[in-house]
């Protein structure tokens, strides 16, 4: 067997040098929020069950992106031209790898999200749909799972191509159903802030916030969108390594977009910490209601005015005061008391 016919790497070019830089880039901003958001949840001592979830997808999310990368120096985004059969099927087998990968961080990162949704929703209205959504990302894991585990015999002929394998619908039918599952879920975490932060005693400002930074869940609905047109690339049959890629690429976008969404509002107190105008008074303390998003909400303190105040005295024997003279007609008892009478001029300060 000649060098062309063993495995080699491929310069990634094109459709797959674009995967390699936007991978990178995700993974390096992922690794920076999740790390912040591990360490001021750990500081704070506010780290919850939805803090554990993100950190796990972060993990396999983290060795989904080192898949995607590796597989496209072994043909994912390129075309066939470029590639031997050793190189191919290194290809092939990455992106079973990928699969597998994104089937498994996808319900994990949004169950978190959920959790988050749920643990500060006050009405079974809203957490009914929030454990609906995750109940469904659970279901169509479980569905693609099994669909990447039946589609051939023995299981790496899904690479090797050396064994028997069932029609490619299996793949490409569940494929647009676990893509329309996400869209829903998608938007489902994303406009649901909506409805339970308004009815929350914060800011306004603080709520437009949130409404601002959970909503970038829709850009990760839209990633979904764009990546079901290209998922006929499985049915291929030449360049398929190549058309997989935009499919790949999407995901990445996908689940990059799904972890900085449901991980921001936690590093609010670290931004705000960044500044140097940062009040140290009541501001401060209720300026950060939104960062315990998913922990235990307090009540902010009452700002209290403070005043000036004037006050003049005047001591003299009680009377009825009902008589327009100098004569009392109260008994001698009641004139021997004293009548003490105050006037206050209150100023703010």
């Amino acid at each position: 067997m000649d060098e062309f016919q063993t495995w080699h790497s491929v310069q990634p070019e094109g459709l797959a040098l674009i995967i390699v830089v936007i991978t990178i880039f995700f993974t390096v901003l992922n690794l920076v929020v999740l790390l912040l958001r591990g360490y001021i949840r750990t500081v704070n001592h506010s780290n919850s069950i939805e803090d554990h979830l993100m950190y796990i997808g972060g993990i396999v999310d983290l060795g989904h992106n080192i898949a995607v990368v590796y597989g496209c120096y072994t043909g994912i985004g390129s075309f066939d031209y470029k590639l031997n059969d050793p190189v191919m099927t290194e290809g092939a087998k990455m992106v079973t790898v990928w699969q597998l990968l994104y089937i498994t961080c996808s319900p994990i990162i949004k169950i978190s999200i959920c959790a988050t949704l749920i643990r500060v929703a006050s009405q079974r209205r809203y957490t009914y749909p929030l454990y609906a959504v995750s109940v469904l990302a659970v279901a169509m894991s479980v569905m693609a799972i099994i669909c990447v585990f039946i589609q051939c015999t023995p299981f790496s002929a899904s690479w090797t191509g050396q064994g028997q394998c069932i029609s490619v619908d299996v793949i490409i039918v569940p494929t647009y159903i676990f893509s329309a599952a996400n869209i829903a879920i998608d938007w489902t975490v994303s406009i649901m802030p909506a409805f339970i932060l308004w009815n929350l005693q914060i800011r306004r400002n603080l709520k437009l916030l949130a409404f601002g930074v959970l909503g970038i869940g829709i850009l990760a609905s839209i990633a979904t969108a764009a990546r079901m047109a290209y998922v006929l690339g499985y049915a291929a049959k030449t360049n398929k390594l190549y058309k997989l890629g935009f499919v790949i690429l999407w995901t990445v976008v996908e689940m990059s977009l799904v972890i900085i969404a449901g991980s921001l509002p936690s590093l609010r107190k670290f931004f705000k910490g960044l500044s140097k105008y940062r009040s140290s008074g009541d501001e401060d303390s209720y300026g950060t209601e939104l960062v315990t998003i998913g922990g235990k909400r307090s009540e902010p303190p009452p700002i209290v005015p403070s005043y000036d105040y004037e006050v003049t005295t005047t001591i003299g024997q009680g009377g009825d005061g009902n008589s327009d003279t100098g004569f009392d007609k109260d008994d001698d008892s009641t004139r021997r008391m004293i009548h003490v009478t105050r006037v206050i001029e209150q100023t703010y300060s």
